[in-house]
């Protein structure tokens, strides 16, 4: 979601625990899932724990817009994957409609998307074919624009299925599903800046650590800046998830 000079959350809204608050917002905002609408009336201070610490400014107040980032089915309009923005403003007349789409004109299993650091980009994925997409919602946020797909994601890691879009200062990372090599859940974690160029990969440990033997899968990531810890969760691979 986003306003014209404050963004929300795309992807999730977390209530938090008082003493997880790094900044306040509106006790009576109503928050908005990417791939669902959530509304409650909180009654409890909430925050953005569900959102990568390193995103600038809580949203204080009403969103404006809804970004979901949805599937193409065939045989319905271009049967592509999409951009919808909704209006979310109940003051708005086009409130509760669709106001803008774009097309990224193909078909590859969209899933997550996420802020740079700076809320001014969204980072979107396909699961299926790797591509990565990046919207700039700053410029005109009624009306997001495609500015770059990035599609060296495999090439560049060997992992495949972008999930999860994680921001950090200047750099996104990308917790992956699968690799190049089986299909298989054994994959790592991508670096890129924000203008897209790829900076870094890592595997996920397939090693033993004390008494723990890992096993290389991904899923999402989070990152608590006062421990100075990363913690990962896995799923499956590409050969799995893809399954009729």
């Amino acid at each position: 979601a986003y306003r014209p000079n404050e963004m929300a959350v795309v992807g999730a809204v977390c209530a938090g625990r008082k003493e997880d608050v790094m900044d306040r917002i509106d006790p009576h905002r109503i928050a908005l899932l990417a791939v669902a609408w959530l509304a409650f009336a909180a009654t409890a201070l909430a925050d953005e724990t569900c959102n990568s610490p390193y995103i600038s400014k809580l949203i204080n107040g009403q969103e404006d817009f809804v970004y979901v980032w949805t599937l193409g089915v065939e045989g319905l309009g271009d049967g592509s994957d999409k951009l919808v923005t909704v209006d979310a403003n109940p003051k708005s007349k086009s409130y509760g409609k669709v106001i803008h789409k774009v097309s990224v004109g193909a078909r590859g299993e969209a899933h997550h998307m996420g802020f740079t650091d700076d809320r001014r980009y969204l980072w979107a994925g396909g699961l299926n074919d790797s591509k990565i997409y990046v919207f700039d919602v700053g410029t005109n946020p009624a009306k997001p624009k495609l500015i770059k797909t990035i599609a060296d994601l495999p090439a560049k890691t060997g992992y495949v299925g972008p999930h999860t879009f994680y921001a950090m200062p200047g750099r996104m990372l990308i917790g992956t599903l699968s690799n190049t090599k089986d299909n298989g859940g054994v994959t790592g974690i991508a670096v890129y800046n924000n203008k897209g160029g790829f900076v870094a990969k890592y595997d996920i440990p397939t090693t033993k650590i004390g008494d723990v033997q890992g096993d290389g899968y991904g899923y999402d990531i989070a990152i608590n800046p006062s421990k100075n810890a990363m913690l990962t969760s896995s799923f499956a691979g590409r050969e799995n998830y893809m399954r009729d």
